[in-house]
């Protein structure tokens, strides 16, 4: 058993100019600061190939070295935060590609979901939610939705201060990171 709960941060976005990642790292100092440490999944470093598995994933058979090492990222983390933009009205592909390579080593895991977009990525926000819950995550409260606003972009559309965006939903995200790395720790506890 680690000292401090292990909480993984999913970034769901892998498009080369990105608000998540500058997200995650925000939230990174957050869950530090509650007590956790924490372990960067960036899905555009890792680099997952659409699911390539012959069996479902529910068969807990892995042949791909790239599937044992996303398992095994996994199945080390006491809690996770699902970071994710919205896109057309949903959360990217790269995202529902990772969740569905796994199964067992997503059961009874505490999560949050902190989505971003034009309306706070309610819509991406309600689908991934709704996945997570039927795959058997511990959902931790509503999640966080940071809405932008026109100010947070330059004239390239590139966000232009990541930590003011983040700021602006602070305790939001403060109270939901407490909270998953508490409950995580308190898995953590019981498992041991």
């Amino acid at each position: 058993m680690s000292a401090r709960p292990q909480i993984g941060i999913i970034v769901g976005s892998t498009r080369p100019v990105r608000v998540g990642r500058p997200v995650a790292d925000e939230i990174a100092t957050l869950i530090e600061a509650a007590g956790g440490d924490v372990v960067m999944l960036d899905l555009a470093e890792i680099r997952l190939p659409l699911l390539d598995e012959a069996l479902p994933p529910a068969s807990g058979v892995r042949t791909q070295p790239h599937s044992v090492a996303w398992a095994e990222q996994i199945a080390a983390l006491d809690g996770v935060v699902f970071v994710t933009p919205d896109y057309n009205s949903g959360y990217p592909a790269a995202l529902k590609n990772a969740i569905d390579y796994l199964k067992a080593e997503w059961s009874a895991l505490p999560a949050v979901v902190v989505s971003y977009g034009w309306s706070g990525g309610a819509s991406a926000a309600a689908q991934l939610s709704a996945v997570l819950r039927y795959i058997g995550l511990d959902l931790q409260g509503e999640g966080v939705q940071m809405a932008f606003q026109p100010t947070d972009f330059d004239a390239a559309m590139r966000m232009t201060d990541a930590a003011a965006f983040v700021g602006r939903s602070a305790e939001q995200l403060r109270t939901a990171v407490e909270q998953l790395v508490e409950v995580s720790a308190q898995a953590e506890r019981a498992a041991a």
